[in-house]
């Protein structure tokens, strides 16, 4: 049987989303309460039918803790706006630490990704990121990664 990479990609996907739906415990769920709660607020823009559903992944301390979600295109405000919110409750992240936030168009499967820090106010990380961009590196990782001073 053949099976294309970008199938493949959408099977591993689906086994992780299915996997964190049935492995999660009522115990183990985000209460959105306490005084420790860093929150990325995912703001994505130009979602529509044409390109399909969504998945939202967003990760702090190198990968450490990580919150992934499906979003349904049909659930897109008017202009085609998903809002998703990811909270991170008892993992600190400190004052200047890094955290990545991507969207990855289930039809096309090409992530379109940001990074941010972590801002020292007592307030959530926001990222506006649009299926629309006309131009992103061929990765969809920001220009920047993996490049060294002075290579540019």
């Amino acid at each position: 049987m053949y099976i294309d990479n970008k199938r493949a990609i959408l099977l591993l996907v689906g086994a992780i989303l299915t996997t964190s739906f049935i492995t999660t415990q009522p115990a183990q769920a985000e209460t959105g309460k306490g005084d420790d709660i860093f929150r990325v607020i995912m703001t994505i823009f130009g979602v529509d039918k044409s390109k399909g559903d969504v998945v939202a992944i967003v990760t702090v301390n190198n990968g450490e803790a990580s919150r992934v979600r499906f979003l349904d295109s049909d659930t897109a405000a008017g202009g085609g706006i998903i809002e998703y919110v990811a909270t991170f409750p008892n993992v600190t992240v400190n004052a200047g630490g890094q955290y990545d936030a991507c969207v990855l168009p289930v039809k096309t499967l090409e992530p379109i990704c940001t990074s941010g820090n972590n801002s020292p106010a007592a307030r959530p990380e926001f990222v506006d990121l649009s299926l629309n961009a006309t131009t992103r590196p061929e990765n969809g990782l920001p220009e920047d990664v993996g490049v060294e001073k002075g290579e540019e």
